[in-house]
């Protein structure tokens, strides 16, 4: 308990009282402001992808307790990151499946989830295929196929194309050349975690240690990318596009209007 000069015990709304209103006015002047500077803050930033890669391994097991980090994502914890990337304003999910699709069960409940609870469109990248199976499609158009893309990669050569298979729309997924610059909406706009719910700033840099934002669990998005700490662009000397911007939904959604033209 606080004293007076005298050192009687003064209560604290006596304190209070003899600061004046003005004291606590001047406080919650304060924190607002720091609101409103969070809320800037996320406003330029303005997040609209959530990418994440997801393995046929991680989407199978229960609840993850083991070292974070070290293991894959099962389902029901992916859901989870779903929520907090919407509450952030994502309206995108895309999900690079390091697993073909029809060995990845829990990838349905994941869309279906974004798809009905958030109204997202989902993405499904498939790395490494060039065409789905007829079972992989028929699971697909159990979605809503408006909000349902499937990305492709395009061998080299090959001019972009958005085309349909079966009802469901497919787009390339590697839209640009290796080597150029990346013509994305930048990394800023999106959160991109790996199979072991590793954040880092994209896709591109994947793996390296400088551009680690943290752990899907360590703390809330929000924290993580409001950190000023937090690197939330790529050094030009690795601006390039590579195989690590494959299904990058901040890149290949700028050739959108292309490929609907050529379609």
């Amino acid at each position: 308990m606080a004293v007076n000069k005298k050192g009687e015990p003064v209560p604290t709304n006596a304190i209070a009282l003899k600061d004046g209103y003005f004291g606590v006015a001047k406080t919650l002047k304060h924190k607002l402001h720091a609101c409103c500077r969070d809320a800037e803050q996320f406003r330029k930033g303005d997040i609209v992808f959530l990418w994440v890669y997801v393995d046929a391994k991680g989407l199978k097991q229960g609840f993850v307790d083991k070292k974070r980090g070290t293991v894959p994502i099962p389902t029901q914890q992916w859901l989870s990151i779903i929520d907090e990337a919407a509450s952030l304003g994502a309206n995108w999910l895309v999900l690079s499946l390091q697993d073909a699709l029809d060995k990845c069960a829990g990838v349905y409940e994941i869309c279906q989830w974004a798809q009905c609870v958030h109204g997202m469109n989902v993405g499904l990248h498939l790395k490494g295929c060039t065409c789905p199976e007829k079972e992989e499609v028929a699971l697909l158009r159990k979605l809503d196929r408006k909000k349902t893309k499937l990305l492709m990669h395009c061998p080299p050569g090959k001019m972009p194309l958005a085309k349909e298979i079966d009802g469901i729309t497919v787009w390339t997924a590697n839209p640009q050349p290796d080597g150029e610059k990346p013509k994305c909406q930048g990394a800023a706009h999106m959160i991109f975690v790996n199979e072991k719910g590793i954040l880092y700033t994209c896709g591109l840099v994947e793996g390296k240690e400088d551009y680690r934002i943290g752990h899907v669990f360590d703390e809330c998005l929000k924290t993580v990318l409001t950190n000023p700490k937090t690197p939330r662009k790529v050094c030009d000397d690795l601006h390039k596009v590579g195989a690590g911007c494959d299904g990058c939904p901040s890149l290949v959604t700028t050739f959108l209007p292309r490929m609907r033209r050529m379609s």
